[in-house]
């Protein structure tokens, strides 16, 4: 409804009321209102009052504004209570109800909006089915490190490469299990979860972080948190042991079985001996690498040092992390990939050098 339909309620309100009158002056010659006229009389001003608490901005309140996520599964419910805890709406019943009256609740788009408090219920509902969303789009790739992601956000959003790897290296960000006890690169690598967000155009380095954070934690429930405790690894070893999957693998048919890889050699305490790890360390990523490369002196390069990096050398996805926690028992020691990117295991090093001789030329 426009300003035109609400003059035109407020017209037909009048007329139903004058002849409501006229009415029950031919009947009774009293000007008393007969039934079903004042019964019309009554819906006219009810929707007229409907019109106006729709259309009215909020003027008596002080005015706020703050950011509204609309996620994709989120009913008009949840939002109501959104914008309720925000204190941008008075009445999450009110919003609801204008929803199923004007038949928009299923209208509602993802994105991110900005609402003001003293903004009517007819101007928040048109911001939030406009789809017009007032943030940046961001997509994280499994796999990317900390340098890699801020590349990603300084190009695509208004925080600077600079200010996002400040903000990486924040402990006060992280939750508790996310801190390790040796010093990494980035204190926040594995943690920052690859996903696609819509973090607000006046948002600061700080708030995209903690978002990426939060989105990990989210992710990483009760249930996941019982299995890892069963392995006997933390949950930041298991991080760490996720983010080498992720590197390593290509397919996702591999993920698990690299995985039971890396359990069996850190159960014999045998070097991890991965080229990821190396990648990381040398802040390149080749095919494969020369005997020289393989020695390159880092913490991070575990064919030099037994047991795992000091910490994640990447932001692994959900699959990865799934995968080590769904490892199969095998009695792989060692794998390889083709150029494909697929990779073929053997139990044995004679084993494993036939499949280097036969699928790297």
């Amino acid at each position: 409804m426009d300003n035109k339909t609400i003059v035109h309620i407020e017209g037909k309100a009048r007329q139903l009321t004058e002849k409501a009158a006229g009415s029950g002056s031919e009947g009774g010659g009293r000007g008393k209102l007969g039934p079903a006229a004042f019964i019309s009389a009554a819906v006219a001003f009810i929707v007229l009052c409907a019109a106006l608490v729709y259309y009215m901005p909020a003027f008596w309140k002080t005015s706020k504004e703050a950011y509204i996520e609309v996620k994709a599964d989120m009913s008009g419910a949840e939002i109501a209570d959104e914008l309720s805890e925000a204190g941008l709406i008075e009445s999450t019943g009110l919003f609801r109800a204008a929803l199923l009256l004007t038949g928009q609740a299923g209208d509602l788009k993802r994105g991110e909006y900005t609402i003001q408090s003293d903004m009517s219920l007819h101007a928040v509902i048109a911001k939030l089915t406009s789809g017009q969303s007032e943030a940046y789009r961001l997509v994280i790739p499994e796999g990317y490190t900390v340098r890699q992601i801020a590349k990603v956000v300084a190009a695509n959003t208004n925080v600077t490469e600079e200010e996002f790897l400040a903000a990486a290296n924040k402990a006060d960000l992280l939750y508790p299990y996310m801190k390790g006890n040796r010093k990494t690169t980035y204190i926040t690598e594995g943690f920052l979860f690859p996903d696609t967000y819509f973090p607000h155009y006046g948002g600061a380095a700080d708030d995209l972080v903690r978002m990426m954070l939060k989105n990990y934690d989210n992710h990483l429930t009760d249930g996941m948190k019982k299995q890892i405790a069963a392995t006997g690894y933390s949950i930041y070893q298991f991080t760490t042991i996720a983010s080498l999957v992720e590197k390593e693998a290509k397919y996702d048919d591999d993920r698990a079985l690299i995985a039971s890889v890396f359990l069996n050699r850190l159960k014999r305490d045998m070097k991890l001996q991965s080229d990821a790890s190396v990648s990381y360390a040398m802040g390149s990523h080749k095919y494969a690498y020369n005997l020289d490369e393989i020695t390159y002196d880092s913490p991070y390069n575990t064919y030099l040092h037994e047991g795992l990096p000091p910490g994640p050398i990447g932001n692994p996805g959900l699959k990865s992390m799934e995968a080590v926690l769904n490892a199969p028992e095998t009695s792989y020691f060692y794998f390889v990939a083709d150029k494909e990117g697929h990779n073929y295991f053997a139990m044995t090093y004679e084993d494993h050098m036939n499949n280097v001789h036969r699928y790297i030329p």
